[in-house]
């Protein structure tokens, strides 16, 4: 069954999406994260909100413009330096699942950079380091909220729900459908890990069932770092297919109060991920 993960109404949340391997974005996350823990004297979480893993295999010479920043899938790195992030702040640093990580415990396996990602880096790590992954995969909660007005999922909130414990009763394990395409017509889970978008209503609906008032994803590439749908839909692309101008983070103060996703604002709680690198027009848009 799924999990749901509730963050508490007072301190910091740093929020980052879709690393798919990239472990220097990875790494950068980890300095912003202990830059604020050590600010807010331990009162501060991070959370990546799935598709850790799973990144392209491509030589620099062939690198396509739309992939955005170069860099080498390091799935393996990336998974060992959450893990030991996660033992080192018990509590405070968090992951929901993706479709990349569903891959591994039940859900259909993905192909975009390889036939089969899941065979090929549960190959890389061999038999022990398959069992791993999985198991730590299946610690992640599908969704997670937060008081402060914000749902966190992986994809779009397009789960035509009433209630949250639609979510919490999700089944996981897909390894009974007869096609890798039934998790498209599997209520819940396949929304929540594949929708790119939800109608405005349905997003309405997830949202007060799950009690928020915001829903926070990726799994999109947004090129420019971010993109609001309405009041109650951001988003975010911090790492995977964009240039590093444009990668952007969250900041949250989780004893606020969000109506609309126009409450984060730029500069405040919506940051670039490397200020140095901005272009002018990231400078200027974010003034």
């Amino acid at each position: 069954m799924a999990e749901v993960l509730h963050f508490p109404d007072h301190g910091r949340l740093l929020v980052a999406t879709d690393l798919q391997g990239n472990l220097r974005d990875f790494r950068r996350m980890v300095e912003i994260f202990e830059k604020a823990h050590a600010e807010e004297k331990g009162d501060a979480h991070l959370l990546f909100t799935g598709d850790l893993i799973h990144g392209p295999h491509i030589p620099r010479d062939e690198w396509p413009d739309f992939l955005g920043e170069y860099y080498v899938d390091e799935s393996p790195a990336v998974i060992d330096g959450f893990v030991e992030l996660r033992a080192r702040y018990r509590a405070r640093v968090h992951a929901i699942l993706g479709n990349h990580e569903h891959g591994h415990i039940g859900g259909p396996h993905t192909a975009k950079f390889a036939p089969d990602e899941v065979v090929l880096l549960e190959t890389m790590v061999g038999d022990a380091g398959a069992e791993r992954l999985q198991g730590i995969f299946r610690t992640f909660p599908l969704v997670a909220v937060a008081p402060c007005g914000i749902v966190f999922t992986h994809g779009a909130p397009a789960a035509d729900i009433r209630s949250r414990k639609e979510v919490e009763q999700a089944n996981l394990d897909g390894s009974d459908w007869e096609s890798p395409l039934d998790i498209f017509q599997t209520p819940v889970i396949g929304p929540i890990l594949w929708a790119r978008s939800a109608p405005s209503d349905v997003a309405r609906r997830f949202l007060r069932a799950m009690g928020g008032r915001i829903a926070i994803f990726g799994h999109d590439v947004i090129p420019e770092g971010y993109e609001c749908i309405g009041d109650e839909q951001m988003i975010v692309s911090t790492s995977f297919g964009v240039a590093d101008a444009w990668k952007v983070y969250l900041d949250v103060d989780l004893g606020s109060s969000y109506g609309t996703v126009h409450d984060l604002r730029e500069g405040k709680e919506n940051l670039p991920l490397y200020p140095e690198a901005a272009s002018p027009a990231f400078a200027a848009n974010r003034k």
